[in-house]
């Protein structure tokens, strides 16, 4: 196995640095946290830039790259924040959602739009009363005449205010043997009549920003119904080792900033007539943050690999998810204690990627789920 980077993709990374250097300079990062705001000039730049056409296959109007090339995006994309990544992510999951099982009249209806960034998607599982025992979600949805009708609530759904959004949303259709059965998809467009959106207060992940979402009697045409009836859980499945693949390379750049700036800062900050990287126990921290962020990229590349090559990747793409999600905390905690007070205050970016890693090892299956996953596939 040969992870080294291809020239096409050490061109990719270079463009995608210069392009969030240019694009995303840290006083409007903090300046979009503080407000809450993802800027609508910001995503047509990436639509121009063609971030989200690698996500969408050829036949559609999408580039249809690889997942070794994707993580290279990811990776990169998110150094200013973890929540630029997800935005590329959210069109990701979406579009390769629709791919796989919406029917051709979607696809060509929507996947056009998604790669040329006209288009937004956005995914809705969680409940208040359903995180990690997602299948006992409770919004529903019922037939009415050529229409269904949705009602009910969702939470935690990351991106769902943008403008120009579509939902992916899981709702419950029928019963079936087991409560993993008769759940559907919907795409439901964000503005439709009876969709509300609240915006959520958090402390992290302002920047996307997470939206309680509550359907009352939402008119949705049967075309917009995404594969056949009752099998929503087959095809969330099959989305799932994609989307923590992708987290995990969102994570890995949100470390990469995190340890940059606890080294710049170590080599600038004076103590006792030194800069405080020559004490050991500074050292021993960096070097600790460096090899846990190596570890994670491999494991990161190697659930990449897999997955191009067709190959079994559930255990690596959950093992990867785990370990990432666990290494950005403890490297941004870690930052923190290095930067000392002045990690404390928003003049830093250490600060904002703490609390953003918090989310990390709950959003995406927590880290319980995935030990619980990587368990099973070990056979116990």
């Amino acid at each position: 196995m040969d992870f080294a980077p291809t020239e096409d993709q050490r061109i990719l990374r270079d463009a995608v640095e210069r392009f969030m250097r240019l694009e995303c300079p840290p006083e409007k990062v903090r300046q979009w946290d503080n407000e809450g705001l993802f800027p609508e000039p910001l995503h047509a730049a990436m639509a121009d830039a063609g971030f989200f056409s690698m996500m969408v296959p050829v036949e559609y109007g999408g580039m249809g790259s690889p997942m070794a090339d994707c993580v290279v995006l990811f990776e990169e994309v998110s150094r200013p924040s973890v929540d630029f990544g997800t935005r590329i992510a959210l069109q990701a999951w979406g579009a390769l959602i629709l791919a796989d099982f919406a029917s051709e009249e979607i696809k060509g209806e929507i996947l056009p739009e998604v790669a040329g960034g006209r288009a937004k998607l956005s995914f809705s599982l969680t409940e208040p009363q359903s995180g990690s025992d997602a299948a006992a979600l409770a919004t529903r949805a019922r037939r009415d005449g050529d229409d269904w009708l949705i009602s009910g609530q969702k939470l935690f759904s990351s991106g769902a205010d943008a403008a120009n959004n579509k939902m992916i949303v899981a709702v419950r259709t029928g019963k079936g043997a087991s409560r993993h059965q008769g759940i559907s998809l919907f795409l439901v467009p964000n503005d439709a009549p009876g969709v509300t959106l609240r915006k959520l207060d958090v402390i992290g992940r302002r920047v996307l920003g997470l939206n309680e979402v509550f359907f009352d009697d939402v008119r949705i045409p049967s075309r917009y119904l995404i594969g056949e009836e009752g099998r929503a859980w087959e095809y969330i499945g099959r989305h799932l080792e994609r989307e923590r693949i992708t987290l995990a390379a969102n994570y890995l750049g949100s470390a990469r900033s995190a340890l940059d700036d606890a080294v710049r800062y170590a080599k600038e900050r004076e103590q006792f007539g030194h800069p405080i990287a020559k004490f050991q126990a500074i050292a021993h921290m960096l070097a600790d943050m460096a090899t846990e962020l190596e570890a994670g990229r491999w494991l990161t590349q190697m659930a990449a690999w897999r997955y191009d090559r067709g190959l079994p990747c559930r255990k690596e793409a959950s093992m990867a998810k785990l370990f990432v999600s666990e290494m950005l905390q403890k490297v941004t905690a870690q930052g923190m204690q290095i930067l000392g007070g002045h990690a404390y205050t928003k003049d830093h970016d250490m600060q904002r990627y703490w609390r953003d890693a918090r989310n990390a090892t709950v959003g995406g299956g927590t880290s319980q789920v995935q030990r619980q996953l990587i368990a099973r596939e070990l056979g116990l």
